[in-house]
């Protein structure tokens, strides 16, 4: 199919001021692409390849070690890969689909190429060993090197794995933990080292919860210890020791006195509360929706009966309220170049990754 530009896609290119009137004649030649490339998008995916070359050479690394990334020039890299990714998108406009086989290449080149500086510029390591996917579409002239082991400097004629376009080849790095030089590791937040802060909470939920802050540490400016010491203290205080990424309304009767609402309408407290014998057995299961809703009706945006449960606080720090679900999906993209909408599947942010990424935004 030809690809051309309109009036109207120059129109959207250079702002979409003022008006522009379409004709309703000659549909035969509607326009099919708007090649619109937002910076700000190209450079939060690049972001996302840079994290996946970071975490395809952490692959290699004892547990609760990551290469350190302090001091390390990527700005090549991610000008190559946005130029490349913008030029996809010139091709088949929008909106950005990270799973298109030309851009997901891409990101796969880079995320090989920032191991590769990693590795050479904080490592020291000169060998690799030749790994190979093992399938069919194994190149015949390159079987010969899988599983081989090869000096940097002098790679196949080819080059190293991983680093040319759609490449289904990677390079392992050899390399022995003591002859590592100073500082070309350090220390990654584990399951183990989450333990304090969710004492309560399961191996599998401080895992998945580790993983995902570790990969985006340096997107919320967690890079001290002071700043990420605070910010777990935040979330334990927010997602208590189990480490729930919902809201709890499980309130007494005598604790639902202490809300604005409540104090205004104690008899509802009675009905609304959970009460228990004097043997500590429950005799009345609260109503979490209703107290939900009492609680946060009118405030933080919510407009709609039913708001005050629907957008309950949700993630590492509670996101609550319509207007803060709202916020975040404008902000989401802005940082993460992913389309998400929160304010209609708010639930989302009761899983690890939008958890986390929801209270590094914050």
């Amino acid at each position: 199919m030809m690809t051309f530009e309109s009036k109207f896609a120059r129109f959207i290119r250079q702002g979409g001021s003022s008006a522009f009137t379409l004709r309703l004649d000659g549909l035969e030649e509607y326009e099919w692409k708007y090649a619109v490339a937002p910076g700000n998008l190209l450079g939060s995916i690049a972001d996302n390849a840079l994290g996946k070359g970071l975490a395809d050479l952490n692959h290699y690394l004892p547990e609760g070690l990551s290469a350190n990334i302090k001091g390390v020039d990527f700005s090549d890299i991610k000008a190559e890969l946005a130029a490349a990714i913008g030029a996809r998108i010139g091709v088949i406009g929008l909106p950005v689909d990270e799973n298109d086989p030309v851009i997901k290449a891409a990101i796969q080149q880079a995320a090989a190429q920032v191991s590769a500086r990693l590795q050479q510029d904080k490592m020291g390591v000169t060998e690799f060993i030749w790994r190979s996917q093992d399938d069919a579409r194994v190149r015949p002239e390159h079987q010969g090197f899988d599983d081989h082991q090869f000096f940097r400097k002098t790679p196949p004629e080819d080059g190293p794995p991983g680093e040319a376009y759609g490449c289904r080849y990677s390079a392992e790095p050899v390399f022995v933990m003591d002859d590592l030089p100073d500082g070309a590791t350090c220390e990654r937040l584990t399951a183990e080292k989450l333990t304090n802060v969710f004492p309560k909470a399961s191996e599998d939920r401080r895992k998945a919860l580790a993983e995902e802050l570790d990969a985006v540490i340096g997107t919320g400016g967690l890079g001290s210890m002071d700043r990420l010491i605070h910010f777990l203290g935040q979330a334990a205080i927010e997602m208590g020791p189990r480490a729930n990424a919902k809201e709890s309304f499980y309130y007494s009767v005598d604790a639902l006195l202490e809300l604005d609402y409540y104090k205004k309408h104690p008899k509802q407290a009675v009905t609304d509360g959970y009460i228990k014998d004097e043997q500590g057995n429950f005799i009345q299961n609260p109503n979490e929706e209703a107290i939900a809703n009492h609680k946060y009706d009118s405030t933080n945006g919510n407009n709609t009966p039913g708001d005050g449960w629907l957008f309950a606080g949700r993630g590492l720090f509670h996101t609550t309220g319509r207007y803060n679900y709202n916020r975040l999906t404008k902000l989401y993209q802005r940082f993460f170049g992913e389309a998400q909408d929160f304010e209609l599947h708010p639930e989302l942010l009761e899983e690890p990754k939008y958890s986390v990424r929801a209270a590094v935004i914050f």
